[in-house]
């Protein structure tokens, strides 16, 4: 059996909790330290169907990258997670922007998969600065996206050859501007807005919107492998129920 204060202690040593976000809530959001178990849920999300999985297999502990709870909690719907989480005894630790931007986290882990050599971290840490091998079309380079992160489908915009490329997972859009500040030609995120991509079209940098879900849970595997090998007597699961649900209809 494993403590949760165990897998919360060894997240810390290569994703510390205290340099999340300041508008973050990281960290073992709900049980008890000393909870027990032999078998882990990793998710990217905690929702019904994934509790519903950890009960299945006898797991009391979920470890998830997005916040169980996120914003201040003023009623608990009987149906919500949070309550179905107290109700099952669940204890979940949720690591965040402390993952995203750690050394071979979320961001890294992207740039990684993505083909993308990183050169330097923006000043806040929230974008990746690095070049591809060679210039390369947004046709070709979001068709390589795709097969290298095993995606179904994605949004782009086609500028021509690119060669200099920003990474911001999750919802980087607003990173556009870092983009920019450092000289890319490419910007891959998980989600942008609208006048984001403005923003970038005004500005000649092409933009690669991968979906949140598709930029984030390729660091849930990695994750996954992590925790098994510092924990060899703990079964780590990979949930196999929870997943964002979009469809992409081709062209």
């Amino acid at each position: 059996m494993i403590k949760a204060k165990d897998i919360y202690d060894f997240i810390d040593t290569f994703a510390p909790f205290e340099t999340q976000m300041s508008f973050d809530n990281a960290g073992l959001i709900i049980g008890d330290e000393n909870a027990v178990s032999d078998t882990v849920i990793v998710t990217l999300d905690v929702t019904a169907e994934v509790i519903q999985e950890a009960i299945e297999h006898n797991a009391n502990i979920i470890v998830s990258h997005h916040p169980v709870i996120f914003y201040p909690t003023k009623s608990l719907a009987s149906d919500s997670v949070p309550f179905l989480c107290a109700r099952h005894n669940m204890t979940v630790i949720s690591a965040h922007t402390n993952l995203d931007f750690s050394k071979g986290g979320v961001n890294d882990t992207l740039a990684e998969l993505s083909g993308v050599i990183a050169d330097e971290y923006s000043a806040d840490g929230c974008t990746i600065i690095g070049h591809l091998e060679k210039p390369v079309s947004c046709r070709d380079f979001a068709k390589l996206l795709k097969e290298n992160l095993h995606i179904s489908g994605l949004r782009y915009t086609d500028t021509g050859m690119i060669q200099k490329i920003a990474v911001s997972c999750g919802a980087g859009g607003e990173n556009i501007s870092a983009a920019k500040k450092y000289g890319a030609d490419g910007f891959i995120t998980g989600e942008i807005k609208h006048h984001q991509i403005i923003y970038a079209n005004d500005h000649d940098i092409a933009v690669f919107d991968l979906g949140h879900f598709n930029s984030e849970n390729l660091i849930i595997p990695k994750l996954v492998k992590k925790l098994s090998e510092k924990f060899p007597d703990t079964n780590f699961i990979q949930s196999q129920t929870f997943s964002d649900k979009l469809i992409y209809l081709g062209e």
